[in-house]
């Protein structure tokens, strides 16, 4: 055997691993999403797939020069399995433009004119662009300064702390506070929470805290909370653990200090905006909806106006099962059961006579914070309590679409996200 076919073998090796591999993925990303190796698939594979098909495209057309060549029947299944794995590539592009005019029907929806009339001059000028795609989206970054790990909190074993991202000029300006997700396990500020995004919305004159609120220690949960259990070393190493009832209780502390020092940091405590994604929505749904609750009395600043929530991929309705599987996680001063409903959106909105306005962002295929039971049922719960709320939906996006920025599920939520905070600025 010779080098060159020594060379061949390994070529056509290498393109039916690429071909099986692929072909594997796309049954996963489309069948099987709620799995916890669908959830992870979904997370990154809508956004890069129709570049990767480039290499599966490539693939197929070696191995059937090398291996097919006038075989008519293999020819066909290798062009039919390469078919399947382009559907699975492209599928969601279709899909946009029905997304985004959904998105477009429910901002008119709730603000008709006044979203119609919206100045945009500064702002996206579109949902997707596939030149952003490629190139990512500019940002001025002569525009705002980052000052990191910025203490807020000692409490006797860990120290809490913020990367404050402040415009350019004398403010105040409107506040966001972007909340981490992790699972209320793992995660962090910083490079665990889109900085791109923060970057973006300072440089649009929006003071952005992104804030640690410490974590629940992993070990202390059963193995049935899955892949969440092995993976502790992605976040900071607390010393204590906190429950829910804790980070809440941290997040409350930081506007707390914010109003005291509210000058320093350029904030504007009567137009505040909370973000957060994932077990971070849960904690930003626990700002927006308890700020003026009494179950959370004492807890928040109270001078604090919260103008109104975002919410990525939220966690909103978990009710406490048989197992108790989230009971260390939920655990406080009251009862277990009325511990799951005051700590979660769909229960607690029931008890809430203050309801800023709401902005869900989710992902069709989140298989982690079910798109349906998580993001759809609150939306229509909300709604038929006659609150606003809206729901941009990324079609066919996974949990964590966002954390590609430049991608379509990101270029989309950035520039509704964008539009929702302009217009509660102005009260529309």
């Amino acid at each position: 055997m010779n080098i060159k076919q020594v060379l061949r073998y390994i070529l056509l090796f290498l393109c039916y691993m690429c071909i099986g591999l692929f072909g594997f993925i796309t049954v996963i990303y489309l069948f099987f999403d709620s799995s916890t190796l669908g959830w992870i698939i979904s997370l990154v594979y809508p956004s890069v797939a129709p570049l990767l098909f480039l290499l599966v495209l490539t693939s197929g057309l070696i191995i059937i020069r090398f291996s097919f060549m006038g075989k008519q029947r293999e020819m066909s299944i290798m062009a039919l399995i390469c078919t399947f794995i382009f559907i699975g590539a492209v599928i969601p592009y279709p899909a946009v433009p029905f997304g985004i005019a959904e998105a477009e029907n429910q901002m008119l929806s709730n603000y008709g004119r006044s979203y119609a009339n919206l100045g945009t001059s500064s702002m996206r000028p579109a949902p997707y662009s596939v030149f952003d795609s490629l190139f990512g989206i500019s940002i001025d970054r002569t525009e705002f300064s980052v000052q990191y790990d910025i203490p807020y909190m000692d409490n006797g074993q860990d120290t809490l702390r913020f990367d404050w991202y402040c415009p350019e000029g004398e403010g105040p300006f409107p506040v966001i506070i972007a909340i981490h997700g992790g699972a209320w396990v793992l995660g962090d500020k910083g490079s665990a929470n889109i900085p791109v995004f923060n970057q973006y919305f300072a440089s649009k004159g929006y003071v952005v805290f992104d804030i640690q609120y410490g974590l629940f220690d992993v070990s202390s949960l059963p193995d049935s909370f899955g892949i969440f259990t092995l993976l502790p070393q992605f976040g900071p190493s607390y010393n204590g653990s906190y429950t829910i009832e804790d980070q809440i209780e941290n997040v409350g502390y930081f506007t707390k200090m914010l109003e005291t020092n509210s000058s320093k940091y350029n904030a504007d405590m009567d137009n505040v905006f909370v973000v957060g994604r994932s077990a971070g929505g849960n904690l930003a749904s626990l700002v927006t909806l308890g700020y003026k609750n009494p179950l959370f009395a004492g807890n928040f600043s109270s001078t604090m106006t919260v103008k109104g929530g975002i919410w990525i991929y939220p966690v909103t309705n978990i009710t406490r099962e048989e197992t108790g599987f989230f009971d260390p996680l939920v655990e406080g001063n009251l009862p277990i059961e009325n511990q799951y409903k005051k700590l979660f959106a769909a229960s607690l909105i029931l008890n809430s006579t203050i309801v800023p306005p709401i902005m869900i962002v989710h992902g069709s295929k989140d298989g982690l914070a079910d798109y349906q039971s998580q993001g759809v049922s609150f939306h229509r719960l909300a709604k038929n309590l006659g609150h606003k709320c809206i729901l941009i939906t990324i079609p066919w996006a996974g949990h964590g679409f966002d954390y590609n920025f430049y991608a379509y599920g990101g270029q989309i939520s950035t520039y509704y996200i964008e539009r929702f905070l302009a217009l509660e600025l102005e009260g529309a």
